[in-house]
């Protein structure tokens, strides 16, 4: 009986979030009251360094707890802070939101390490 399973990534890396890039989302307007939003979120562009291959990247972050909503898109990095669709293969395998630390796993089909920006969406739904 053969297995098809995936192996894991064997690169790991943790960093922490840069707070004077954190960009808070659903921020109640003029004339609506705090009772009023029922989301806080925040969006977030880490600019991880170059890497290819699998890993999992850890990003410290108090903002976001087990029951957090977060979406993650990854793509290659341009200089600037940009990204941009190249000839490499960038796949997002899972995220994982824990304790003030949100995880992924990225592959990034590329011979040679190059540049890995992950934009992070973190929601609160205050459930």
């Amino acid at each position: 009986m053969s297995s098809s399973l995936i192996s894991l990534p064997t690169s790991q890396e943790t960093q922490n979030v840069k707070s004077e890039d954190v960009r808070q989302l659903f921020v109640p307007k003029e004339g609506i009251s705090p009772e009023g939003a029922y989301l806080t979120g925040w969006g977030y562009r880490h600019d991880w360094g170059n890497y290819n291959g699998q890993g999992t990247y850890h990003l410290n972050w108090s903002a976001v707890k087990p029951g957090s909503l977060v979406f993650v898109s990854i793509g290659e990095g341009a200089h600037g802070g940009g990204k941009f669709i190249g000839s490499a293969r960038y796949t997002l395998h899972n995220v994982a939101p824990g304790d003030g630390v949100v995880s992924i796993w990225v592959n990034i089909e590329w011979g040679t390490p190059i540049r890995l920006y992950v934009d992070y969406l973190v929601i609160d739904p205050n459930w």
